[in-house]
């Protein structure tokens, strides 16, 4: 992480705005966008008096040694991993419902020792689909609530803008991931393949708005008390 990011970050984390932040290091508000949008890097005097109104040290500040920024890498890292395993899981899962059905249609009545053992091919591969999904629902689980731990934890703050994106990316990628496979799916319906990737999406959207209430609860408070 970057001293422009590092910056943007603790003053997240210090509740102040933009203009509050300049308004106690006597600058104006563009010079602290500058600094934090990266287009100019304040110098060593300007560093101490950030480190001081945001309770921190140059170490901190300058290589992300801070708590609070070790917090937020390790958020975004275990954020990516999720969205990737998501995906994943959701194209392997579509791949195998899909698969059973294009290469071992079931047919109807009596079966034959040779459609016997069509349906046995079916049966593993429907099998490892609903493994998949199960798999996919426990990550979700598991993997939104790891992220709300560190987030409340770390009591990192992350940016509502990349909240927004990170799950308008994770939605695209588990709605799009079935699409070509519940299309041309001539025997299980669309809700078979967007079932599990609704339910992820729910929970997403339940995680977020818990997170966002208890960050808002956190930031009155710090207000309270600087007051």
């Amino acid at each position: 992480m970057s001293i422009h990011n590092n910056l943007r970050q603790l003053r997240l984390y210090s509740g102040m705005t933009q203009e509050q932040a300049a308004g106690k290091l006597g600058v104006a508000r563009q010079t602290l966008s500058s600094y934090e949008s990266g287009r100019t890097r304040p110098d060593i005097d300007m560093l101490v008096r950030l480190c001081d109104i945001y309770e921190t040290d140059l170490d901190g500040m300058i290589y992300g040694q801070n708590r609070t920024l070790k917090a937020v890498q390790r958020v975004k890292k275990t954020a990516v991993l999720i969205l990737i395993l998501l995906i994943g899981l959701t194209l392997v899962s579509s791949s195998l419902l899909w698969s059973a059905n294009h290469f071992f249609p079931v047919a109807e009545g009596w079966l034959t020792s040779a459609e016997q053992a069509v349906f046995e091919s079916h049966r593993r591969l429907t099998g490892a689909w609903e493994a998949a999904d199960k798999t996919i629902l426990a990550l979700s689980l598991l993997g939104f609530a790891a992220l709300l731990m560190f987030m409340l934890t770390g009591k990192c703050v992350v940016p509502l803008k990349q909240k927004i994106l990170y799950m308008m990316v994770l939605a695209a990628g588990i709605l799009l991931a079935p699409l070509p496979f519940a299309v041309t799916d001539a025997v299980f319906l669309k809700i078979d393949y967007y079932m599990t990737p609704t339910y992820v999406i729910g929970r997403m959207l339940l995680f977020f708005g818990v997170g966002l209430i208890i960050e808002l609860v956190r930031k009155r408070k710090r207000r309270v008390s600087g007051a």
